[in-house]
């Protein structure tokens, strides 16, 4: 009997001892794993940063795009002095932007072609927030990285483009290569570098604080002659009362 008592008793402690190491192994798995975890998040939020051209891009030296006439880009069509001034802030992932484009874009296009008025599209990157860079900088940025390169025309044409590729219904980011591919459909081969290097996105970010400075807190925002609308899709009576004054 007492050789049967030492046996269980030997046992015990050996399942004891077991449990323990068990233990041991199981808190030492769970460290690591938060380690791991940890630095991986960390490593991801490096490579997102990264990939959206991170700090760099909006800490680099500001480089106002050529031909841009008062903070923005003006329709190709040949307004007489005096013509009412249409000042039109957009971001190309903005959805009301898209609608009002679909409203009204083609009219305010044809007035501008006909010499009626002085049409003028106008960056702002308010679906980014607050941020310094991101998805609406880098399609903002191809389209002046277009300006930059080929003048007004070819940055309408890329206008058109970004709208109608429909990233303002969110379904899609735009990607550097589908940007670069938009350019060059618009006339721009050579964009890629720019694309890449998010070359004008300081300079967008100066242009989004002097909106905000004109109480520019949405989009679109539509200024007629200086005064800003308070219902943007009454723009067309807005400017026929301009043009009727």
């Amino acid at each position: 009997m007492t050789n049967d008592r030492k046996a269980r008793g030997a046992r015990a402690e050996q399942a004891r001892l077991e449990r323990e190491r068990a233990e041991r192994r199981k808190r030492t798995t769970l460290t690591l794993a938060a380690v791991v975890g940890a630095l991986v998040l960390v490593l991801g939020v490096a490579w997102g940063l990264s990939a959206l051209g991170g700090d760099d891009a909006a800490d680099g030296p500001v480089v106002e795009p050529r031909n841009v006439t008062s903070g923005g880009v003006q329709h190709p069509g040949a307004a007489p002095a005096g013509a009412p001034v249409v000042e039109v802030y957009e971001d190309f992932l903005c959805s009301h932007c898209a609608d009002f484009e679909a409203e009204h874009g083609a009219w305010l296009d044809d007035r501008a072609e006909r010499g009626d008025i002085v049409l003028r599209f106008m960056p702002m990157t308010i679906l980014d927030g607050t941020a310094g860079t991101g998805p609406a900088h880098d399609a903002m940025n191809a389209a002046f990285c277009v300006a930059d390169a080929q003048g007004a025309e070819a940055f309408w044409a890329m206008k058109s483009a970004l709208f109608g590729a429909g990233y303002a219904s969110g379904d899609e980011e735009p990607s550097e290569t589908a940007l670069a591919a938009l350019a060059q459909d618009a006339g721009v081969p050579g964009a890629d570098a720019c694309i890449q290097d998010r070359r004008f996105v300081p300079w967008l970010n100066e242009a989004r604080e002097t909106a905000r400075e004109r109480d520019v807190t949405g989009t679109p925002s539509v200024f007629v002659d200086g005064e800003k609308l308070d219902d943007v899709f009454e723009v067309r009576s807005a400017v026929e009362d301009a043009l009727a004054s």
